[in-house]
């Protein structure tokens, strides 16, 4: 058989960015030259550079949460003990595990401030003019069902949630127009 010579090829020094002859005597004579050492050590001094500037970044990034953590914390004790003292002050009975404390004397006086006209719809689904969205979800209310055994704290949590209801209804009531939201 005859043998077909072919060419060696090229290597490529990536630290050096250059193409060198794909032999150990040419790579060996190009590691050995001061360019490729020069280039090995810019680059190691380079991933050192970017290490560090790494660490400090993150240790940056980790103080700043620590300062965020702490001035939330800070916050959030400083509403606690305000909440605390409201409710202390205001004598009410009311436990603070997500129940509804309404004041009796509160509901009772009309308030006479006038809520400020918007522009721009609250409800983003509801259009101004027009019947509601076929969109939104209402629950349906079934007439047969039998009365739940209702503590007196439920109740309770029941009728302050009705009045906040009609509360509520009762400022935005300007806002709603002729169309009443059922």
């Amino acid at each position: 058989m005859t043998e077909y010579w072919v060419s060696q090829g090229n290597k490529w020094c990536d630290f050096c960015k250059i193409y060198i002859s794909n032999n150990p005597l040419s790579i060996r004579t190009h590691e050995l030259g001061q360019r490729h050492k020069d280039s090995v050590a810019n680059r190691l001094d380079t991933m050192r550079k970017e290490g560090a500037a790494k660490e400090k970044e993150k240790k940056m990034a980790a103080k700043a949460l620590q300062q965020i953590e702490a001035k939330a914390n800070r916050s959030y004790q400083k509403d606690l003990a305000s909440f605390r003292e409201t409710q202390s002050s205001s004598g009410s009975s009311a436990q603070t595990s997500g129940h509804l404390a309404v004041d009796e004397h509160n509901q009772s006086k009309p308030t006479s401030l006038k809520p400020p006209s918007t522009s721009t719809s609250l409800n983003p689904m509801r259009t101004i003019k027009g019947a509601p969205s076929s969109i939104a979800v209402k629950k349906r209310k079934r007439v047969d069902e039998k009365p739940k055994v209702v503590s007196k704290e439920e109740a309770a949590a029941l009728k302050a949630r009705e009045a906040a209801r009609k509360r509520m209804e009762e400022r935005e009531k300007p806002m709603l127009g002729l169309y009443k939201s059922l």
